[in-house]
C-alpha cells in the first residue's frame, strides 16, 4: 500500500492536462454526491427521530418564553396551538383542536409542509364533554382527514389526541371504527394520554390510580401490536387545590409530594416515553411552575431538579 501511494504523484504527472482535469472533476463530483447522500441520510434520520426529552411542560393560557423553558432544562412543550411561533431549542407537539381542522385544513396542510420534521396531534381530550367532545366515530372521520393532510408532508408524524383518564377503551373504539370505515388502521406514531384523578370519588393525589391507568393503557397497546411505539403522557398534575372551582386550598407540600412520586415512577418504570406537567402557568388551577411575574417558583424548581437528577443518571 505504501509503495502504491508513493507512485501515485509520478503517474499523475504523466497524464495530459485534459485527462488530469477530467479525473479531478470526477473525484470532486464523487465527493459532492457523497456529501449529498450523507445530508439526505441526516434529513431522513431527523424526520424519524423522537424529538422529545422525557420531561416536558404544558404552556397554559399565559404564553411562555424559550428563556423560561430553559430554566427547567431541555424540556419539550405543547401550547395547545398549531400556528404559534416555535420556541427555540425545545421539542414541540403541535396541537390541532377537532373544531379547527375543517375550517383551517388548507392552512394546516401548508404549515405541515413548511414545518419540516415535526409531530402533530389532533384534538385535546375528545372523550371529555368539557374539551373537544366528539364521538369515536366523529373523531375517526376527522383523523382520516388529518392523515390526508399529512400525506403531503411525509416528514410529519401523527399522534392521536391526549385522551382524558388514559381511556384505552375509547382509543380501541376509535381504532376499530377507523379500520371498518377506511380499510386500514389509523397512522399512529405514538399514543397519547392525560392522567388526572378528577372523579369526585377519587383522591386527586392517588399515585396508585395514576400508575394503574397508565399501565392499563400500555397493556392495551401491547395487545394490538403497538407495544413498540412510544406512549406520550401530554398532561398530568393536580388541577384542584389552589382554591378555585369550589374546591378547598390544599397544603402546597401535597402537590410537591405528588410531583416527586409520579415523576420518579415515570423515570424508573419506562412505561411512558415522555410526559408534560400541567402547566407552566396553570391559573386559576393548581400546578403552576412559574409565579405571576414569570419567575420559577418552588414547584418549578422541584420539577427542574427532578429533570436534572434523571439526566444525571442517564435516564433520557
Amino acid at each position: 500500500m505504501a509503495d502504491s501511494q508513493s507512485r501515485e504523484p509520478n503517474r499523475l504527472l504523466q497524464l495530459g492536462t485534459h485527462e488530469l482535469v477530467l479525473r479531478l472533476h470526477v473525484r470532486v463530483l464523487g465527493c459532492v454526491l457523497l456529501l449529498a447522500a450523507m445530508a439526505a441520510s441526516c434529513d431522513s434520520k431527523t424526520a424519524n427521530e423522537w424529538p422529545f426529552a422525557r420531561f416536558g411542560v404544558d404552556v397554559g393560557d399565559v404564553p411562555a418564553t424559550a428563556a423560561q423553558l430553559d430554566e427547567l432544562g431541555p424540556v419539550w412543550y405543547m401550547d395547545y396551538h398549531w400556528d404559534t411561533p416555535t420556541l427555540a431549542a425545545h421539542g414541540r407537539l403541535f396541537i390541532v383542536h377537532c373544531n379547527q381542522l375543517e375550517p383551517n385544513a388548507q392552512r394546516i396542510g401548508k404549515a405541515m409542509q413548511a414545518g419540516g420534521a415535526s409531530w402533530w396531534s389532533l384534538g385535546n381530550e375528545p372523550n371529555d364533554p368539557n374539551q373537544d367532545n366528539v364521538t369515536p366515530e366523529e373523531y375517526a372521520a376527522l383523523y382520516h382527514q388529518f392523515e390526508s393532510l399529512a400525506d403531503e408532508a411525509p416528514q410529519c408524524r401523527l399522534v392521536p389526541a391526549g385522551l382524558g383518564n388514559a381511556d384505552w377503551r375509547w382509543a380501541a373504539e376509535f381504532r376499530q371504527i377507523f379500520e371498518r370505515k377506511y380499510g386500514h388502521y389509523p397512522k399512529v406514531y405514538a399514543w397519547n394520554i392525560h392522567d388526572y384523578m378528577l372523579e369526585a370519588h377519587l383522591d386527586p393525589y392517588d399515585v396508585d390510580v395514576f400508575k394503574h391507568r397508565i399501565v392499563e393503557f400500555r397493556h392495551w397497546m401491547e395487545s394490538i401490536g403497538d407495544g413498540h411505539k412510544p406512549l406520550l403522557l401530554s398532561e398530568f398534575g393536580v388541577l384542584y387545590g389552589s382554591g378555585c372551582c369550589n374546591r378547598p386550598v390544599d397544603p402546597p407540600e401535597k402537590i410537591r409530594e405528588f410531583m416527586q412520586d409520579t415523576t420518579t415512577w415515570l423515570v424508573e418504570s419506562n412505561t411512558v416515553a415522555a410526559w408534560a406537567w400541567f402547566a407552566s402557568d396553570a391559573r386559576p388551577y393548581n400546578g403552576s411552575l412559574f409565579d405571576t411575574e414569570g419567575r420559577l417558583n418552588e414547584l418549578g424548581a422541584l420539577y427542574r431538579d427532578l429533570a436534572q437528577a434523571a439526566g444525571e443518571r442517564g435516564e433520557r
